[in-house]
């Protein structure tokens, strides 16, 4: 059986497990909410102490279904698919496997982002000692056999023993990361037939929307669960698929199956005008989406020329309502919320990579006051607090968050200050506080020639140092791509520019537009995602156009050049 076609409103088989494919703006969400309530009202399986598990990938998705479902909330455990796993499994089954792993499972309460130890390798373990830093962040979980082994993405190297001494330092003292949790999750329920069975008596049925975001540890885990008893849904859109670096895996969609399935669509797209559609249909040929509501729209249009000034000509266009930009890169990104260009060969680090100090007391304080005024400047006093609170503990009776405060107001309230001045400056402004104990920079006179760390605090820009703050949570108006997801906006403008550092290439950086491959380049589905944001009016940013681009895109497009 082929394709059924459903809306959003419509009810579906609650006892077949299903899969949907839905595009941008099809109302995946309303039809979730809808399949639950159909659930909990018509279904004989469900008790006092028999939930719906309902598993999205962003806390954002998991806080849009819990306030949509109302009352109904509490027989739907819903949760992303971290939290869900270690509350239900991990946490509760880690000793099975903590012989095999030395965990210490007593000291285990929550996962942890992966904090890198420096170095480690160097003193341990010679085969790891040309392992960088950045290396490190790509370690992920495969599954071999009966077991889950580690590896580097993108490295040829197996380097599973290695890599597990290296946790077993962190697991020792009680400590798990996200990716941890995955893999421990597959081995305790592939090991144990009882944590399988609770799993399902608990759980009769298990629902996950964005199952395209889904990685092959992910996918496992889910087909041991529906063996037997439980009704498993999935939706998704692989043409959404952008979190490769995270180990996610487009083809986990396409391919996941499981006995007696039904497979669905939806054609729908309630968000965007038809012009937008007809765009977006351009890049993909899977699903040929269409506007229930046919609203015809203003043409996209291709706006040739920097990104800053094509921002103020779009916002005169629209008689300065709001425009939210959308970048691929987070330099990009905080360039056009900080109003601040930047060369093109700039390459995005950290700012921990980027900040050059050899002296490492002064490095972290000045890094961790540049990092809570931006986090402030977004509204995130939370983070900002907690980021700026550890270097200025003893300084008041709340381990240093009253003093923290007041750091950050001052700091803000004096932002036009230093902000486009040398790191100098706010160096002394932080010195005068009093409540920093930062080592001093011996500032040269007469003749003498400034040694090379002053003349980096005199010579580096606040603001182009700040362009490498990283933004966690982004609600702003300026954000990656990344930072979009599942969000929609009147106004977009997709900034198209040349990936990490180097220069644009149209043949390669439009050709999302030129030449879709919506299935085997990650890149064009991630500007394809940003596209679908747009509701009224749709402009992509490019650096420059040749006249054969120009041919092919006129024809779905308006182009203007800024002067």
């Amino acid at each position: 059986m082929g394709m059924q076609l459903v809306k959003s409103d419509s009810k579906i088989d609650i006892e077949k497990h299903f899969k949907i494919t839905a595009g941008p703006g099809a109302g995946k969400t309303k039809f979730l909410i809808n399949h639950l309530k159909n659930v909990l009202h018509n279904s004989t399986r469900l008790g006092r102490s028999r939930k719906i598990a309902c598993i999205t990938y962003t806390n954002v998705g998991v806080e849009t279904i819990v306030q949509r479902l109302g009352d109904d909330v509490d027989y739907v455990e819903v949760s992303t698919i971290h939290s869900f796993l270690f509350t239900h499994i991990v946490k509760p089954y880690l000793h099975l496997i903590s012989g095999k792993y030395e965990i210490n499972h007593l000291k285990v309460d929550s996962p942890y982002e992966h904090i890198f130890s420096n170095g480690y390798f160097r003193k341990t373990d010679l085969s790891m000692k040309n392992i960088q830093e950045q290396e490190m962040k790509k370690i992920f979980w495969f599954i071999e056999g009966d077991s889950c082994k580690l590896h580097i993405r993108d490295r040829k190297s197996d380097f599973h023993k290695s890599l597990l001494k290296y946790k077993k330092m962190f697991w020792e003292k009680g400590i798990i990361h996200y990716e941890d949790v995955l893999a421990f999750a597959w081995e305790i329920l592939n090991s144990s037939t009882e944590t399988l069975r609770i799993i399902r008596s608990k759980f009769p049925y298990f629902f996950i929307d964005e199952f395209q975001d889904t990685n092959p540890i992910q996918a496992k885990i889910v087909k041991l669960i529906a063996e037997k008893e439980i009704v498993v849904g999935v939706i998704g859109d692989k043409a959404q698929s952008i979190y490769e670096f995270q180990g996610a895996d487009v083809k986990q969609f396409d391919n996941f199956t499981l006995p007696e399935m039904v497979l669905y669509k939806m054609e729908d797209n309630h968000r965007s005008t038809e012009s937008i559609i007809n765009l977006l249909n351009g890049i993909r040929k899977d699903i040929i989406q269409r506007s229930p509501d046919k609203i015809v729209g203003n043409s996209p249009c291709i706006i040739v020329g920097d990104p800053l000034r094509a921002l103020k000509y779009v916002q005169e266009v629209l008689d300065n309502e709001e425009v939210t930009t959308l970048s691929y890169s987070n330099l990009m990104a905080n360039s056009v919320r900080n109003n601040k260009d930047y060369k093109d060969e700039q390459k995005w680090m950290l700012i921990d990579e980027a900040f050059v100090d050899s002296n490492p007391d002064r490095r972290k304080v000045l890094i961790s006051v540049i990092k809570s005024i931006e986090y402030a400047r977004l509204n995130h006093y939370k983070d900002a607090i907690k980021e700026l609170s550890r270097h200025v503990r003893l300084t008041d009776d709340h381990n240093g968050q009253k003093t923290a405060l007041i750091l950050i107001k001052m700091l803000l309230n004096e932002y036009s200050d230093f902000s486009d001045k040398s790191l100098w400056t706010i160096y002394c402004k932080l010195n005068e506080t009093g409540f920093f104990n930062i080592p001093k920079i011996r500032e040269s006179k007469g003749d003498k020639a400034p040694s090379l760390i002053e003349e980096y605090y005199k010579n580096t820009i606040y603001s182009s140092i700040a362009l490498h703050v990283k933004i966690t949570e982004d609600d702003s108006l300026h954000r990656t791509i990344h930072k979009a997801k599942g969000s929609e906006f009147n106004n977009v403008m997709v900034i198209v520019k040349g990936k990490d550092g180097h220069k644009y290439n149209e043949e390669r950086d439009l050709s999302f537009l030129l030449k879709p491959d919506i299935d085997g380049n990650e890149d064009h589905r991630v500007n394809y995602v940003a596209c679908s944001r747009a509701k009224k009016n749709l402009y992509i940013c490019v650096p420059g156009i040749s006249e054969k681009a120009k041919n092919v895109l006129s024809k779905m497009c308006l182009i203007h050049y800024i002067q």
